[in-house]
């Protein structure tokens, strides 16, 4: 669009998505003028908020027309749910990709948890964006209690954490780290400090200083993938890790 000044692209939070080779070439164009539309939300919300969003500013950073942005999405409503699907799968693809092979449920929470915070440190419009749009949209909110439930209650079964309610737990562990994240973007600094909030909600769920310390200090695989990869000796895929408590 003419007259506009061409925004700084922000790759840490802007879609993975790969387009489908079966579509045709007019249906990868609109996936890929959806795609720069969400993205360009994104950039919004973490920079701004979600009640700073309005269909003609978002026309404006993803470089396109008003007409176009009105082809894809006619409310503002829209646009939130689109980028809500889209943090919503991000943050499945992550979580299971790290969780593979990992069978205790302490463990599983942990690394919910080390992720988030960890990638706060380092992407922080992408922690800024996640915090906008959690408390308005339900996809992400979704997407992070189906994974958060399953992993607690497989916990509690394996009789390493305690909890009176389920809902309760999820609530304690989602918002102490939304709110630790909201506590680093507004520039709390510490070593390890993924570590210490894991530590802690750990404890909160039941597991002993000692315990919680251990396993809130384990590599993660994401981690322990790149070692391997290093030293040319990768894990076998698949293999599980045992319980350490």
């Amino acid at each position: 669009m003419a007259g506009i000044k061409k925004q700084k692209a922000v790759p840490e939070i802007t879609s993975q998505m790969s387009t489908d080779t079966g579509l045709t070439r007019g249906h990868k164009k609109k996936a890929r003028t959806r795609q720069t539309l969400v993205d360009a939300a994104l950039r919004i919300f973490a920079q701004h908020g979600v009640a700073e969003l309005q269909l003609n500013k978002l026309a404006e950073e993803a470089q396109v027309s008003n007409g176009t942005v009105y082809n894809y999405f006619r409310t503002r409503e829209e646009v939130l749910e689109a980028v809500g699907v889209e943090l919503a799968n991000q943050f499945s693809h992550r979580i299971s990709a790290m969780s593979v092979g990992v069978d205790n449920g302490a463990e599983r929470v942990s690394i919910g948890i080390r992720m988030f915070i960890r990638e706060t440190v380092q992407n922080p419009l992408w922690a800024r964006a996640v915090i906008s749009i959690y408390q308005y949209d339900k996809n992400i909110r979704s997407a992070v209690a189906n994974y958060l439930r399953s992993d607690l209650l497989l916990g509690e079964k394996q009789g390493l954490l305690q909890f009176e309610s389920i809902e309760i737990a999820m609530g304690i562990v989602a918002f102490s780290t939304i709110g630790s994240m909201i506590s680093i973007l507004d520039g709390y600094q510490a070593a390890a400090v993924d570590t210490t909030v894991a530590q802690m909600l750990l404890m909160a769920l039941g597991l002993t200083s000692a315990k919680a310390k251990k396993i809130a200090h384990m590599p993660l695989p994401e981690a322990e993938k790149e070692t391997e990869v290093a030293k040319k000796a990768p894990r076998q895929p698949g293999r599980p890790r045992k319980n350490s408590v």
